[in-house]
């Protein structure tokens, strides 16, 4: 009953709802009077006289109180979830933006310096290269003491072997201050002399500088000690002298030309 009064509240208003019910009420008394048979003079006449005219509208009443709040509805069930959209196109490559500036250089220490690694093996030696072209002259020294024999041995030796020996014909001995021959002379510079020994090719000259006051004036020269070997071996000679008194002097210099 309440929820049909609220409908009709909320659509007519209360003044609706008082004309309605004045209306109903009058309908519902004029049907009893109708059908009352014990009514008196003024049944009667209500039966018989007809209705009067509609009164006037009576005034709005006021506003009632609003009706609770109806309880919420269920949830609904939860949608189904759409289907994913196609991919769209792969948007063009952005502009590369500029370099950044280089950074600032870092202020880390030095490291400390590794050991030192193993020494490798040493390399296989090479090919003995050929050798290189001989000076045209060699030149050095010799000298000694005689012993108390009043013998005297010396040697010489050469910087560099000759191809072949010297004949004993083609070895030279120029005593102190004597003249050296052609063969000991290049012709050339300064004079021969022990100070500036010279030969020729294929020549061995030797150059007594100081010697006993005695003979010889000047050493024998020999391949080796034997005395039937004179002349020069290839890489030296070996001088030999007698009668000079024991613990003199004598040496000088030499000089030497490879033959051609």
């Amino acid at each position: 009953m309440k929820e049909k009064l609220g409908m009709l509240r909320t659509r007519f208003g209360i003044p609706g709802i008082i004309s309605v019910l004045a209306l109903v009420f009058a309908m519902i008394g004029g049907a009893y009077a109708a059908n009352d048979d014990g009514g008196g003079q003024a049944t009667a006449s209500a039966k018989k006289g007809k209705p009067g005219p509609r009164g006037p509208r009576g005034p709005k009443g006021a506003t009632g109180a609003a009706g609770p709040v109806g309880p919420q509805g269920a949830v609904g069930p939860a949608g189904s979830n759409g289907s994913d959209g196609a991919k769209g196109a792969t948007g063009s490559t952005g502009v590369t933006g500029p370099t950044g500036s280089t950074g600032a250089t870092g202020a880390g220490a030095t490291g400390a310096t590794g050991p030192t690694g193993v020494t490798g093996a040493t390399g296989a030696t090479g090919v003995t290269g050929p050798v290189g072209p001989q000076p045209a002259t060699q030149t050095g020294s010799w000298g000694g003491l005689f012993d108390a024999n009043e013998n005297f041995a010396a040697t010489i030796s050469f910087a560099l072997p000759l191809a072949t020996g010297i004949a004993n014909s083609n070895v030279v001995t120029i005593a102190k201050g004597g003249t050296p021959p052609a063969s000991c002379d290049n012709g050339a510079g300064e004079a021969p002399s022990a100070e500036n020994p010279e030969a020729d090719a294929g020549f061995l000259c030797v150059f007594v500088a100081q010697s006993p006051p005695v003979e010889p004036e000047v050493p024998l020269v020999f391949k080796s000690g034997a005395m039937a070997s004179q002349g020069a071996s290839k890489t030296g000679a070996v001088l030999l002298g007698e009668f000079g008194a024991a613990g003199s002097t004598f040496w000088g210099t030499f000089a030497v030309t490879a033959a051609p």
